[in-house]
């Protein structure tokens, strides 16, 4: 990491500590279930709207991109409020390192699951072939 991008990390990490400090976990708790709720109103609206209730398929890795809507920055913003909240919550709980492994782990199992069901799908194909 470049020493730019690292003054950047740490005077974020101080700033979300400074905040956390100021406000207090019970306070802090609260919002981050509000700025929850939120991200979940905005992504439905973009779903809503923009996607036409599912009648426009999200796939970025065939083209698709978003066509920078109200409620695409909406959704955006509600995304960023949510992570800055839930920094505060691993600042609160001194939980970073747990978090970090927790999200490892499910990451390792989750793409395990689809590594697995991509062979019983080929085991499957190849016998239907048959």
């Amino acid at each position: 990491m470049n020493a730019v991008k690292q003054d950047v990390e740490k005077s974020r990490e101080e700033k979300i500590r400074k905040i956390g400090r100021h406000y207090g976990y019970d306070a802090q708790s609260r919002q981050c279930i509000e700025e929850m709720a939120e991200l979940t109103q905005a992504i439905n609206k973009y779903w809503r709207t923009e996607l036409q209730c599912g009648k426009i398929l999200y796939n970025p890795w065939d083209g698709y991109m978003p066509d920078n809507s109200e409620e695409y920055y909406n959704l955006v913003e509600e995304i960023a409020d949510v992570q800055i909240m839930l920094e505060q919550m691993k600042f609160f709980l001194a939980a970073g390192h747990d978090v970090n492994r927790i999200i490892d782990e499910k990451l390792d199992r989750q793409i395990y699951r689809i590594e697995h069901k991509s062979d019983s799908q080929k085991e499957r194909e190849k016998s239907e072939d048959n």
